[in-house]
């Protein structure tokens, strides 16, 4: 199964990247302490983004599959670059929010289902990821 996306240079170290099946565009911009205007998300932002909403959406799915109502799923992602060396992603510190009207038997298969988020699965080996969980209360 292949998806195809199609990027592309718009000049000022901007970028455009088109999602063929459905023609939704995203821009990034190069950040500020990278040279650009930082005036979109930068291209490691969206992996940073990735993992977020990928969680919320493999936990929607399963909640969607067993028939479960659930309310509002809030994700919080930091991302920390490394400062030396080749610059890539040191680690990302997830903050799940989970809804207050969750019984703990849910709680506990929704936080069984996120660690196998296939972005996860992807970034765990080179990059440190933590989730922090939160539940809301009544």
């Amino acid at each position: 199964n292949s998806t195809k996306i199609s990027c592309k240079y718009l000049g000022d170290l901007r970028t455009e990247a088109k999602h063929s099946p459905s023609a939704s565009v995203i821009f990034t911009d190069a950040p500020i302490d990278h040279d650009g205007n930082g005036e979109d998300f930068a291209p490691t932002d969206l992996l940073a983004s990735a993992l977020g909403t990928c969680l919320i959406t493999i936990m929607g799915i399963e909640a969607k599959r067993r028939g479960w109502e659930i309310s509002e799923i809030k994700i919080d992602v930091y991302k920390i670059m490394t400062t030396e060396g080749a610059r890539r992603i040191k680690s990302l510190f997830v903050e799940i929010f989970m809804p207050s009207n969750l019984d703990s038997d849910k709680y506990e298969v929704l936080q069984s289902t996120a660690e196998v988020c296939p972005v996860k699965l992807n970034l765990e080996e080179s990059i440190d990821i933590q989730l922090n969980w939160h539940q809301e209360k009544n």
